[in-house]
């Protein structure tokens, strides 16, 4: 048992553990940033359907008037 805990200790080095936390945190970074474009176009996109929907209701809008007042002639 001596002998594995030994090993362990000649396998984590200073050295190893900085190159560890090194590539996790640039692995979050790229998360992070992957994240915060893909919010950013769903933010986009949300905004182009809103102004669809406006358009949308107000050809709706427009069209019962029409209607209406046809039907009122």
């Amino acid at each position: 048992m001596g002998h594995m805990q030994d090993r362990i200790k000649d396998l984590i080095t200073a050295e190893r553990v900085a190159i560890f936390f090194g590539l996790l945190s640039t692995c979050l970074i790229v998360a992070l940033v992957i994240v915060a474009v893909h919010r950013d176009n769903l933010l986009l996109q949300l905004d182009e359907a809103k102004r669809m929907l406006d358009v949308l209701e107000e050809y709706i809008q427009s069209h019962l008037l029409s209607t209406i007042s046809e039907r009122n002639s």
